[in-house]
């Protein structure tokens, strides 16, 4: 690609001097006449792995995590670049990953805990109130709150109800 993009600057560098392919200069007639803009497209902006990457932590923020190799951003790379970039993503949220790993087996054992009945209340409440203000009065009668009570909220939603 970088010698397409250098063989293009090129030419268009030795049009603008008046140098055709062949090393001569055009006749006077020629390079009187005013030249007509092409109706040609902007060239298509290539992307690298810094993109990808960019996508791929942009895709993690928003909590949309999914296989973006066909994505421009991410389609010129090979599959080995694209699993190194996708692993390197994944060791900077390990953090975060385990986290939440942790988080959620401690509630799936607390939801199995409960009673069907209480269960269904629960998930009744959620679809009536959603998730942030559920979140929000746990965090008020918690004794001491830690801010998951809405991610806690939110995933049994999700994933439970």
């Amino acid at each position: 690609m970088r010698t397409k993009t250098v063989t293009l600057i090129a030419a268009c560098f030795f049009t603008a001097l008046g140098v055709t392919s062949c090393g001569t200069t055009p006749e006077p007639d020629a390079a009187a006449q005013p030249k007509q803009a092409s109706p040609s497209s902007p060239p298509a902006r290539e992307f690298d792995a810094h993109d990808c990457r960019a996508l791929l932590e942009r895709n993690y923020e928003a909590d949309n995590a999914y296989d973006a190799s066909t994505d421009a951003e991410c389609a010129d790379l090979s599959q080995d670049e694209y699993v190194e970039i996708v692993g390197t993503v994944i060791k900077g949220h390990k953090d975060d990953i385990v986290e939440d790993a942790t988080n959620e087996t401690a509630w799936d054992i607390a939801w199995e805990a409960t009673d069907k009945k209480q269960q269904g209340v629960v998930c009744d409440r959620l679809s009536m109130d959603g998730a942030l203000l559920v979140g929000q009065e746990m965090m008020n009668d918690a004794a001491e709150p830690t801010g998951d009570e809405i991610d806690m909220a939110q995933y049994y939603l999700d994933e439970k109800c």
